[in-house]
């Protein structure tokens, strides 16, 4: 497509008209085994969640500059503004941690008649004017003709993270700017733990048993464990070292992470319980480890479902030392038995807890480099994208 094609077009937020024939277009390919009636249930229950509402929200469309309300737009995406987290190395004393909207980007969807095109892209490249300040400290490409309009509410991002189903280059390739590549969001350890647990089902109890020391967290109580978990999160960005060999970035400039609470890590239960169209059995939502006395770190787990293909309780968050660890697994796969799975997923554990997962008792757990849900993060602070690192990349944020 020729700039000046791109430049009759430009990124608005959807009309309630334009919002419903973006899930129409969708429903055939994400619905599952739901109606289209069912599908559009589920999308307005999730619109009413915590994490969507006030605004945080917002459908996406590119459209033409002289038709911006019309139903035959090019493409369509949608955003979640979100509480994130960004973090300074301080050579002495605790990093320095502020809080910073940042942005989960989700549902990017071209009909097959515009694709091939160049929309899809272009709605990406627009996408970083809206929901960031990068015309602070970058001109506007003028073959794109003039900017977005400002939208009451969006911008401001440190931040934008999003989960690739079609590999790197696509996002990778969308930058600020018009010319060249690269410049786009950045994949970051897409890694996953698995753990098959059906061999097992035949001796799997009804329901999970109480044991001691350790209590089960139901669906009323994960809002309190998110709480929690916001503050253990900041905790540790304030005690994180600026250099370690395990970073994926050398020599950080900053350190990144979204928080889970504010409904964000809620919205993964929601989802596996409507998305699909499967029942999920699921009866818990998360194991917490309890303390004794002499345990300087708090353990536990939050999971979710994915029933698309093989039934999984995929975790959604996991904190453990090297020494609770090898519990609070066996304790994942008794969630996961009881409700009649066959796999444990995980992302992206902690780099001192992969040697535990595949060997040392848990032979049985594979290792293995993802090709969809890639985790990619594009920084709109001072600096490069390459040299931030994220913390807490894990499957709450997924969206």
């Amino acid at each position: 497509m020729s700039s000046h094609d791109l430049a009759a077009l430009s990124l608005y937020p959807a009309t309630p008209a334009q919002v419903l024939e973006t899930r129409e277009r969708t429903w055939p390919h994400w619905g599952g085994s739901t109606t289209l009636e069912q599908y559009l249930q589920h999308y307005e229950r999730m619109d009413e969640m915590e994490h969507a509402r006030d605004g945080r929200m917002t459908t996406w469309v590119l459209a033409p500059r002289d038709d911006p309300t019309t139903l035959d737009f090019m493409c369509a995406c949608e955003t979640y503004k979100r509480t994130g987290l960004v973090a300074y190395p301080s050579p002495n004393g605790p990093n320095k941690v502020n809080e910073a909207p940042c942005y989960g980007i989700a549902s990017v969807y071209t009909p097959e008649a515009k694709r091939r095109k160049g929309y899809g892209q272009h709605m990406m490249r627009l996408l970083h004017w809206v929901i960031s300040s990068c015309d602070d400290f970058v001109e506007f490409p003028k073959e794109w003709g003039v900017p977005p309009p400002k939208v009451d509410g969006a911008g401001g991002a440190a931040f934008s993270v999003l989960y690739s189903a079609v590999g790197e280059d696509f996002y990778g390739d969308a930058g600020v700017q018009a010319e060249g590549k690269g410049g786009g969001w950045e994949v970051r350890t897409p890694w996953s733990w698995a753990w098959e647990v059906r061999g097992q089902m035949e001796k799997a109890p009804r329901r999970v048993e109480e044991s001691p020391g350790w209590k089960w967290v139901e669906e009323g109580d994960l809002d309190e464990m998110w709480t929690e978990d916001a503050e253990f999160i900041k905790n540790s960005l304030e005690g994180t070292p600026r250099p370690d060999t395990s970073y994926e970035t050398p020599s950080p400039t900053a350190f990144v992470s979204a928080l889970p609470d504010r409904g964000v890590g809620s919205f993964q239960v929601v989802r596996s319980l409507l998305a699909s169209g499967h029942a999920v059995p699921l009866k818990v939502w998360g194991i917490r480890k309890e303390n004794t006395g002499d345990e300087r770190w708090a353990t536990y787990a939050t999971w979710a479902a994915n029933m698309w293909s093989m039934p999984t309780l995929i975790v959604t968050r996991l904190a453990a030392t090297r020494e609770t660890f090898p519990g609070l697994l066996e304790k994942i796969k008794e969630a996961a038995r009881s409700a009649g799975l066959e796999k444990v997923e995980v992302w992206n554990l902690p780099r001192d807890l992969d040697g535990l997962a595949e060997g040392e008792g848990n032979e049985d757990g594979k290792k293995y480099e993802r090709t969809r849900g890639l985790p990619m993060i594009k920084w709109y602070g001072r600096g490069e994208t390459r040299d931030v690192e994220w913390f807490f990349n894990e499957r709450f944020c997924w969206c």
